[in-house]
């Protein structure tokens, strides 16, 4: 799930139906850039709904995606060798996936704690059978889905046991899965007194994870084909200063940006963690298993430091980005204040770095010289921890947190909540194509390339929809051209995820509020009822195997 501050933010295997092949056009493309007139060819469905299935194609500033290092392209043909292992081989049976809603954060108020597997009724058999069903019916084989975290107890067996059920009902169908060990919300046991020790900052809770998510992998290792440690971190550690657990402190609130960071890099020792707890299961088993990364493609026209450093933050730590290793800690410790905060300042805000923007929104938003200092203490110390955590995950496992990982975007029209101009961006998938032509947006495309330029890994849409459901289908078909046009430019895309697969609530409050303040998003592939949403045939039907066969084609530049 992806959502907007204080706005809706939201929105296989796949045989005959899912996708149909047509016959080439006279003097049509071949190879991957058919796959843009096939596309785009979903108008031509006889359908009552073909006007607001017709995608508008994008028209797109294209260029080549950044070129991977020798060693960056054996680590990606080792990924991409893997997702073929793992949930086949590049077709539209591997490439579309939908994902269960399970976010489970306390509200702003922490008086309610939400449970979306509940919400949508699916720890009930008979509900989740039908449910299955309707899947498979489709067509769909791939699946993202998460726990309720908060139920569970590590030392009482039986609070597995609605998890046991729901994912083992899953598996048996034959349906791949990838499993989010913290999709949204952390449990009530960390909560302290004080507001600067609980939930993500309290201290014991990166070790907690560690020990939670090798459980959980061990338990379902033979039921699941993929894991997420952390899903949208940058969400995750951001929106729990204004949405979730206590709102602390704030986003407008001084502070802000000093626990901003204390959250970023503890969530990220908790996913380095896990990891490593997952790496020594499977020592100990044989074997390796693929991960996701998931993270919200957004962006913010007006701050540059959010564009250029901060959405990337979180992510960075996770995934060991080159400038974590590259600062000399043992100089930045004895350096004296007054040159550090000359260094924090001497380039301007559109151009800052993320070791600049770190002393001066960490180190320097204080003018208190004592605190200073203990700030740049602890952050010598949060980054040394950090590092050696990455070490120890390459000496102990020969691994970095790069290896065996997909790189899945999550977005939504809510991604980018303001345009250009500074106005607020309508979400209605009709005015997506319009909105990027005349620059207002800056559109998926853009957003594929930021996060392959920085990262250079095989990626996967991880999530998008739109609650807009008349439209579901040209939403879709048009996130699919820009997802095709990012493949024919050299990104590996590995899949594309239709989220959520069922209605869920409270996303236009950000699920800062009690569910019954709330009201249903009808963004899913399937409504409550479970009855399938008219677009999803629109869409399935207007699509064959084209843009799969362009991650084929990236995949094999690649290797």
């Amino acid at each position: 799930m992806c959502i907007w501050r204080g706005r809706l933010r939201s929105a296989s295997r796949s045989r005959g139906r899912f996708f149909r092949r047509r016959p080439s056009r006279p003097g049509s493309a071949t190879g991957p850039r058919r796959k843009i007139d096939e596309i785009s060819g979903v108008s031509a469905i006889v359908d009552p709904a073909a006007a607001f299935a017709t995608p508008v194609a994008p028209q797109l500033q294209r260029r080549p995606a950044s070129p991977p290092t020798p060693a960056e392209a054996a680590r990606n043909a080792a990924t991409i060798a893997l997702y073929k292992e793992t949930i086949g081989a590049n077709s539209p049976a591997s490439f579309v996936w939908s994902g269960v809603e399970t976010a489970n954060p306390l509200t702003r108020d922490a008086r309610y704690r939400w449970n979306a597997i509940d919400d949508q009724g699916l720890f009930d058999a008979d509900r989740r059978a039908r449910l299955i069903d309707g899947v498979r019916n489709l067509g769909v084989s791939n699946l993202r889905i998460g726990l309720a975290n908060h139920e569970i107890d590590l030392d009482d067996p039986q609070s597995w046991a609605r998890h046991d059920a729901f994912v083992g009902d899953l598996a048996a169908a034959g349906l791949n899965l990838s499993l989010d060990l913290h999709h949204f919300g952390v449990e009530d046991r960390f909560r302290s007194g004080e507001p600067e020790t609980s939930y993500y900052l309290h201290p014991d809770w990166p070790k907690y994870f560690a020990r939670f998510s090798r459980e959980a992998f061990a338990r379902y290792r033979d039921k699941i084909r993929a894991v997420t440690l952390i899903n949208e971190p940058e969400t995750t550690v951001g929106f729990n200063s204004q949405m979730w657990h206590g709102a602390f402190p704030g986003w407008r609130d001084p502070r802000h940006d000093r626990v901003y960071v204390e959250r970023a890099f503890a969530i990220a020792s908790a996913a380095v963690r896990a990891r490593i707890a997952i790496e020594k299961e499977l020592a100990r088993t044989g074997g390796r298993t693929l991960f996701m990364h998931t993270e919200a493609a957004v962006w913010k026209p007006a701050s540059d430091d959010f564009n250029r450093v901060v959405r990337f933050l979180p992510s960075d730590l996770i995934l060991g980005k080159e400038w974590l290793f590259e600062i000399d800690l043992d100089r930045m410790a004895e350096e004296p204040l007054e040159f550090l905060a000359q260094e924090a300042g001497k380039e301007s805000a559109e151009k800052r770095r993320t070791r600049e923007w770190l002393l001066s929104a960490y180190v320097f938003a204080t003018d208190d010289e004592d605190e200073q200092a203990e700030r740049l203490e602890k952050l010598v110390g949060m980054i040394g921890s950090l590092r050696k955590l990455h070490e120890r995950l390459a000496e102990s496992h020969g691994k970095t947190m790069r290896d065996d990982t997909v790189f899945a975007a999550d977005y939504y029209a809510h991604n980018e909540a303001k345009g250009a101009s500074g106005a607020w961006l309508s979400p209605e998938p009709q005015l997506y194509a319009a909105q990027a032509a005349v620059g207002e947006r800056r559109g998926l495309y853009q957003m594929i390339r930021d996060y392959h330029d920085r990262y250079r890994m095989p990626m996967m849409i991880g999530e998008t929809g739109t609650p807009f459901y008349a439209y579901g289908a040209r939403w879709h078909a048009e996130m699919l051209l820009e997802t095709a046009a990012a493949m024919e430019d050299g990104t590996p895309m590995l899949g594309y995820t239709i989220y959520p697969l069922v209605d869920t609530y409270g996303w236009e409050t950000a699920l800062s509020v009690a569910k019954s303040r709330t009201s249903v998003n009808t963004g899913g592939v399937f409504e409550l009822s479970l009855e399938p949403r008219p677009f999803i045939r629109a869409l399935l039907n207007g699509l064959n195997n084209q843009t799969a066969q362009a991650s084929t084609d990236s995949a094999d530049q690649v290797q």
